[in-house]
């Protein structure tokens, strides 16, 4: 039983990874250009065990969840793609700049998820950094606010399966 959940959950472990490599992108000017801890690095766990609507609520107004969008979740600021469906949600509004980050798979291409978020995030004000690739993972950055405020999108295809995360830093007040 062990092997075979460690085995179900062994994709979820590499998207949680994902989300943590995406919102380390997600830089605040104010703590030196150091990337702030993510939500879902520290408030969600890696673990084999983790349930499908498992919450962690590690401080005031902080929280994460798996399978699901976190109550309260910013979808103003990162809208979920049709068609995606959500692996994991963080929001933390106790800091200043706030966070969030989103990791969901879909059938879309990598392209087609790039230019939904590209659309979304010009439409608020953000300017798109020319899309960059590591290795499989397709990536792009949007900024705002002087550089202060940021979000990336990164895009992973896995075993046929896409899996995109967009985490987000914006200034407190600009999330709704």
């Amino acid at each position: 039983m062990g092997q075979k959940l460690r085995n179900r959950h062994g994709g979820l472990v590499a998207v949680i990874a994902l989300a943590a490599l995406a919102m380390a992108g997600c830089s605040s000017p104010a703590n030196g250009g150091a990337a702030s801890p993510s939500p879902s690095a520290s408030s969600s766990s890696a673990s084999p065990s983790a349930t499908a609507s498992a919450t962690a609520t590690p401080s005031g107004s902080a929280s994460a969840t798996v399978n699901a969008m976190v109550p309260g979740f910013p979808t103003q600021l990162i809208p979920i793609m049709p068609g995606a469906t959500p692996l994991q949600t963080s929001y933390d509004a106790s800091t200043n700049p706030q966070s969030a980050s989103l990791v969901a798979s879909t059938t879309a291409t990598s392209d087609q998820i790039l230019d939904f978020y590209s659309k979304a995030f010009t439409g608020q004000g953000f300017t798109a950094v020319a899309k960059t690739k590591v290795g499989s993972t397709d990536s792009q950055d949007f900024v705002r606010s002087g550089g202060k405020e940021t979000v990336n999108v990164a895009v992973v295809v896995v075993n046929g399966r896409t899996t995109f995360t967009v985490g987000a830093s914006v200034a407190s007040g600009t999330i709704k």
